[in-house]
């Protein structure tokens, strides 16, 4: 999955430097305000049906065939629905792109009919190199696509087409490798139980969606496309570390939880060394973000892209907030406590969704620094759950943070002093950003080894395993 994750993170961020030299900011904010009208109706799709068939511990025919049924009732809904929004969405937004990305957008949803069944039942058991293999090649399918058709003078366009080529691929391929979970069996009967989880699952993932994707429409409307386009940059910066290593970590991780809960075993070593892996990883990455923002963007991008230095790096600093309390979806839903959660989403949305239209009435930055307000409110309400279900308390965690905040540090130490010293400018010769980043690398991966830190220990154990599986394919 990481070696896949690396291509996938390599490709999205191929396209995005071509995509910003060839595309304005108003133009991403055409793409990006589409999405999140998109969104905010896909919201329907968060029913949880996948993750209902990975976590069940007896399925049966019955729930199969019931998940197949509502997900096609919800996926010809949300298509008919997007389609029909197209208009709607072109005029309250005063912009007849608008419209044209709506509806193309609205074939998506359609592929989620065939692609439900096998990719739950691959990742139940545990077939994550088969998935990782389809996801790269749907992927580099669609990378290559976006830059061809970008160069070919679709604009904003040629994400849209090439989204839908990608998981036409993406679908294709998924029912090759699972065929024999392919099913077309309909019917009803175990509608109860997969409603009573689908509807958890739906105001868990549902409320946080809404809120947003009705940021995104609100920065849009208040403070322009364009400001929105530049937003969106930044967000995107700071997602490809989230879903490129945290998201897929956690795919991995709700299997590992959802199998020890169905034996009964406690979660708390494996959730403490869960934290302990992502902390010292992802706390350095989003770090150097924040402080490498600015030379980042004006190399990668250009300078037009320049007033998303800010934004990602609060973005950032939310994103390391938010990581310390890791997992907290995949424990929830592993657990079967997804109603606690549905209430602690909905009293975060609320917050997060307030403090952000506020940040838009004033600028687009002040809406970024409003993350940062959500992230720490999150930690507050989920700390005293997450210490519940793991049967762990803050103390057990203060010994991790303290040792990921010394290799955190470490690593930011030369980037730090780097910008420090050209007073934060983003025209830091770049030749000493490199070196600056190399350097806290180094310092970062000899702080690993001086802990003797499990992370060294899950890269020794994946590099012999690799060794193991290559010689026994050449004696094959």
């Amino acid at each position: 999955m990481g070696l896949a994750q690396i291509t996938a993170l390599a490709l999205q961020f191929t396209s995005s430097v071509v995509l910003a030299r060839l595309l304005t900011p108003y133009e991403m904010g055409i793409y990006a305000v589409s999405a999140a009208t998109v969104g905010v109706l896909a919201v329907v799709q968060a029913f949880g049906l996948q993750a209902l068939i990975v976590r069940e511990e007896f399925l049966t025919t019955e729930i199969t065939a019931t998940a197949f049924t509502l997900n096609l009732f919800i996926a010809l809904g949300l298509s008919a629905a997007i389609a029909s929004l197209s208009v709607a969405g072109g005029a309250f937004l005063h912009d007849a792109a608008v419209q044209r990305v709506l509806l193309v957008l609205s074939i998506n949803p359609l592929f989620s009919i065939f692609d439900l069944l096998p990719t739950a039942n691959l990742e139940r058991r545990g077939k994550f190199r088969t998935m990782s293999l389809v996801t790269t090649t749907s992927g580099i399918a669609g990378t290559i696509l976006t830059i061809v058709l970008a160069f070919k003078g679709f604009k904003y366009m040629s994400l849209v087409y090439s989204g839908i080529v990608s998981a036409a691929i993406s679908t294709i391929l998924m029912n090759i490798a699972g065929r024999q979970h392919v099913s077309f069996r309909m019917g009803l009967k175990a509608w109860r139980r997969v409603a009573n989880f689908g509807l958890q699952m739906l105001a868990v993932s549902g409320v946080n969606s809404i809120s947003t994707r009705l940021s995104d429409v609100l920065l849009g409307r208040l403070q322009g496309l364009s400001a929105l386009g530049i937003y969106n940059r930044a967000g995107s910066l700071n997602g490809l570390i989230w879903s490129n290593v945290h998201l897929v970590a956690g795919r991995v991780v709700f299997v590992d939880y959802a199998e020890l809960n169905r034996q009964k075993v406690s979660l708390r070593g494996r959730y403490l060394r869960t934290v302990e892996i992502i902390t010292a990883l992802l706390w350095p990455a989003f770090g150097g973000f924040a402080i490498l923002s600015g030379p980042f963007i004006l190399m990668v991008y250009g300078a037009k892209w320049l007033p998303a230095t800010v934004p990602l790096a609060f973005l950032a600093i939310a994103s390391m907030i938010q990581v310390s309390i890791t997992m907290t979806w995949e424990l929830f839903a592993a657990t079967g406590q997804l109603k606690a959660q549905t209430r602690i989403e909905f009293v975060r949305a609320g917050v997060a969704l307030a403090c952000f239209g506020a940040g838009c009435l004033i600028s687009m930055t002040v809406a970024a620094a409003a993350r940062i307000v959500d992230a720490a409110f999150a930690v507050f309400l989920y700390r005293k759950h997450l210490d519940r279900m793991t049967d762990t308390a803050l103390a057990d965690f203060l010994p991790i943070y303290r040792q990921s905040a010394i290799l955190t540090l470490l690593a930011l130490i030369p980037p730090a002093a780097l910008m420090a010293t050209f007073r934060m400018s983003a025209r830091t010769p770049m030749m000493l950003v490199i070196g600056s980043v190399v350097l806290g690398i180094a310092l970062w991966a000899a702080g690993l080894s001086y802990f003797k830190h499990p992370l060294m220990h899950e890269a020794k154990l994946s590099m012999e395993r690799f060794a193991r599986n290559r010689r026994v394919n050449s004696n094959v």
